[in-house]
């Protein structure tokens, strides 16, 4: 009888510990789950050009002003013609200088891929960035932009922010 009532007491404290851990671990899971883009051409671009583990892909928070302004420069040198509507970043491996490669690797999937023509070539046309854009698809075009910064960003043991876009025309009223 006393070891029935020990159970119960026990089992009365056992429970709300349980549900307690149980949340901890849930809301733990849940919030280290890496999400994935919704868009798997960025993704399959991404993974063709710079893959990981050498080059990593950027978490949202990380880097959000240079990310920013990466967005902020793509439409900017697009005139406006086109707006970003997804977007995916990755930091290449520490000192890695072989832009042209990844350009040549990313220019490759697009075109033999993807049946993606190449409609901006600005690789050489600014001192910040350089740029490929592509189109691909015929009743309703796809653009698709592969975008690398010229410089190491700071704090980052000299990494370089790599920029995959899908843009669409931009609607002018």
């Amino acid at each position: 009888m006393q070891f029935a009532r020990h159970l119960r007491t026990q089992g009365a404290l056992f429970r709300p510990s349980l549900a307690a851990l149980l949340v901890l671990v849930c809301c733990a899971l849940t919030s280290c789950k890496t999400v994935e883009p919704t868009n798997r051409t960025l993704k399959d671009l991404q993974e063709w050009a710079t893959p990981e583990p050498r080059d990593r892909v950027s978490p949202a928070h990380e880097q959000v002003r240079a990310k920013a302004g990466m967005v902020r420069w793509v439409e900017q040198y697009l005139q406006h013609e086109y707006r970003v509507i997804g977007q995916r970043f990755v930091l290449t491996e520490p000192g890695f200088t072989a832009g042209a490669a990844i350009g040549s690797k990313a220019l490759q999937h697009v075109t033999q891929n993807l049946n993606g023509t190449l409609k901006i070539n600005g690789w050489y046309d600014d001192d910040k960035y350089r740029i490929f854009l592509w189109t691909f698809g015929d009743s309703s075009p796809r653009y698709v932009a592969f975008v690398w910064a010229n410089n190491f960003l700071p704090s980052t043991r000299e990494r370089t922010l790599v920029g995959y876009f899908e843009l669409v025309p931009y609607a002018r009223h």
